[in-house]
């Protein structure tokens, strides 16, 4: 069983987790508390096939072309204190689009070299929990071949 989707999700969230200064890296969860700042949060996000244009007579468990945009929320400590959310966003990025498992997981896939991480951008924010603390919502795109039959 090989499922593409999860195999990044994992991957992200082992990488988020190695960001320098990040006390907590945790997936789906938005339940935090300011002991577990500076976190990092790695959210499923949208996943889309090619084929909604596509009706044709081929058969449905063919594979296909999917493009996956997980969400990453960085939070830091409180505003300006331990942590500049710039750096943490620079380090994201980096980690992120360098990282070889995850790159090796998007070319293995891929059908024609169709394969592809993106960085999409992020949104800042400011007010997390009951003080201020600074949060950045990264997203990027995964570009994958999905195979039903090997599901």
């Amino acid at each position: 069983m090989v499922d593409v989707r999860e195999d990044i999700l994992a991957r992200l969230l082992e990488v988020v987790s190695t960001i320098p200064n990040i006390k907590t890296a945790v997936r789906g969860n938005m339940d935090l508390t300011p002991e577990h700042l500076p976190a990092a949060l790695v959210l499923d996000g949208d996943e889309e096939t090619n084929d909604v244009s596509d009706l044709s007579m081929r058969p449905p468990s063919r594979p296909t072309s999917v493009q996956m945009t997980p969400e990453i929320i960085l939070v830091e400590s409180e505003v300006g204190e331990i942590v500049d959310i710039g750096t943490l966003r620079r380090e994201l990025i980096k980690l992120v689009l360098f990282d070889t498992e995850l790159n090796e997981t998007i070319v293995k896939t891929g059908r024609h070299g169709n394969g592809a991480i993106r960085y999409l951008g992020c949104q800042t924010d400011v007010g997390w929990m009951r003080s201020l603390h600074g949060a950045l919502r990264a997203q990027f795109l995964f570009k994958y071949t999905l195979n039903p039959a090997d599901l």
